[in-house]
């Protein structure tokens, strides 16, 4: 179940800015979302419903369009450049959660065979927002380059994205590996083509349905690992 969103209600006109926002995306048109965006940050919106409210959710509705083959590898590429190019401009505006205030260092990367790397940007900006000290490997980064990092880095956690379905089973053996590596640290898999149960049989720690839920589980799964520890060090 998710938690409640972690910004205030939108009121009549703030609908409006994000249903622009979002119709600027799925149109590709970068100096609509610009000017959107703009008026987000001259009202002082909370910028993080525009990023999470706006900007993702036209992305979300991309990707039906490009799932049922309504659009194709350019526009996906075009609606993404439209939504960095929002939150280029919004992000410098993003608040402080007051309920986030963990800190820690983080692996993320998004597995090999997808280049695909606007949900572990999201993730990102969430984490770095929170205090989080991250090292991004970018995206289609093999298990190897995964393992080598977690070994010099010690992480306390690790965050795999995977957006492709024809990658989800790499994410097995990427497990498998980063455990060998890293085994304090715990794992967790994202993207459209993942949910908690497929996470857990890859051998995962977690997921969550987008990037705002992402820092409240990782936190939870740290504490419960630091907690097995601590009683496993006590017996």
């Amino acid at each position: 179940m998710n938690s409640p969103k972690p910004w205030p209600e939108p009121s009549p006109v703030d609908r409006a800015l994000l249903e622009s926002i979002r119709k600027a995306v799925v149109e590709y048109d970068e100096a609509m979302v610009l000017s959107a965006c703009s008026t987000v940050v001259d009202r002082g919106m909370d910028a993080y419903m525009a990023i999470f409210d706006g900007l993702v959710a036209g992305m979300e509705e991309v990707g039906g369009l490009f799932d049922r083959q309504e659009y194709f590898v350019p526009e996906l590429l075009m609606c993404a450049d439209t939504v960095y190019a929002g939150l280029n401009m919004l992000r410098p505006h993003v608040r402080p959660r007051p309920q986030a205030r963990p800190s820690g260092t983080a692996l993320i990367g998004v597995i090999e065979g997808d280049i695909h790397d606007i949900g572990k940007n999201m993730v990102k900006m969430v984490f770095e927002i929170a205090g989080y000290k991250i090292n991004d490997l970018g995206s289609d980064v093999g298990i190897r380059k995964f393992v080598q990092e977690a070994t010099e880095s010690k992480p306390d956690l690790i965050l795999v994205s995977v957006m492709m379905t024809t990658c989800v089973p790499r994410v097995k053996d990427l497990v498998i590996e980063l455990r060998k590596a890293a085994p304090w640290a715990p794992i967790m898999v994202g993207g459209c083509s993942m949910d908690e149960e497929t996470v857990y049989k890859l051998g995962g720690d977690g997921a969550a349905p987008d990037a705002h839920n992402a820092l409240r589980v990782a936190v939870a799964l740290m504490e419960k690992l630091r907690s097995e520890i601590k009683g496993r060090q006590g017996e």
